[in-house]
């Protein structure tokens, strides 16, 4: 649905702090649940979650109807797995570890439609099934919603290049790889790490681009990286969000029976 990703990609142009979370069970129920919660986006995790093409085609079905931007994360920074995601109407793709200019220009060619780009024709669901075709094809360059990750410490030192690249609506930092990748995995306060984030927001508030922190942080570190100027923000993820629910709920009940 191009209207509603067009919609958010002028609040994001405009500096607006937009709020949204992580889906990654590959169930429609847990989907349309997700998409009714009032975020502004929601990332799809088929990196990381158990999403095969049909599976992830109905979760994105779960949120017609909804405001709320459905983003997909790729497995790989791959053209023909992005062409397949898109077709399916999926709004948004956020590409992982993106270490370089090139990959950068080919992740943005990608999700374009030539001249811009090198998409492959054939937007089934993402034109309703051909019924709004040429509307889709009109505007799909523009609404289609691109997001590099940086999660490799090579990525931080060119950074500035990297988002040189035109065709990028937010930039989000992997900030776990990101540590992986300097040798202190999950130190998310060492002076690497947090000088690397750092200088990712700042590149990013100079040229006018969104950031975001890929992973939900304490209180105290999420406003720290907000003031700096990250305004893409996680809010939830469905599995700890379901996790944490439901232990809380135990440990509550169990309190009033003096258990």
């Amino acid at each position: 649905m191009s209207a509603r990703s067009l919609a958010l990609k002028e609040r994001l142009r405009s500096g607006e702090t937009t709020f949204g979370g992580w889906l990654s069970v590959a169930n429609p129920v847990v989907a349309e649940i997700v998409a009714g919660a009032g975020a502004d986006w929601v990332v799809i995790d088929t990196e990381h979650g158990g999403f095969g093409n049909e599976g992830l085609q109905t979760c994105l079905i779960a949120f017609n109807g909804s405001p709320t931007v459905p983003i997909v994360r790729v497995p790989w920074n791959d053209a023909v797995r992005i062409k397949q995601i898109l077709d399916m109407g999926a709004d948004g793709i956020l590409i992982p570890m993106v270490n370089s200019v090139e990959e950068m220009k080919q992740a943005v060619s990608a999700c374009k439609y030539p001249p811009v780009g090198t998409r492959g024709f054939g937007p089934r669901r993402a034109s309703d099934y051909g019924r709004n075709i040429d509307r889709y094809v009109a505007e799909a360059n523009d609404s289609v919603i691109v997001i590099p990750q940086i999660e490799h410490v090579d990525a931080v030192a060119i950074i500035d290049e990297i988002l040189a690249v035109p065709g990028i609506d937010v930039v989000c930092i992997g900030p776990t790889d990101l540590s992986g990748s300097a040798g202190v995995l999950r130190q998310f306060e060492h002076p690497v790490v947090a000088d690397s984030i750092r200088k990712i927001i700042t590149t990013a508030r100079k040229r006018h681009i969104p950031a975001c922190l890929g992973v939900i942080r304490p209180d105290d570190e999420t406003r720290r990286w907000m003031e700096l100027g990250a305004n893409f923000v996680f809010t939830f993820e469905d599995v700890s969000t379901l996790a944490s629910a439901l232990t809380g709920a135990l440990v509550h009940m169990r309190s009033l029976a003096g258990k």
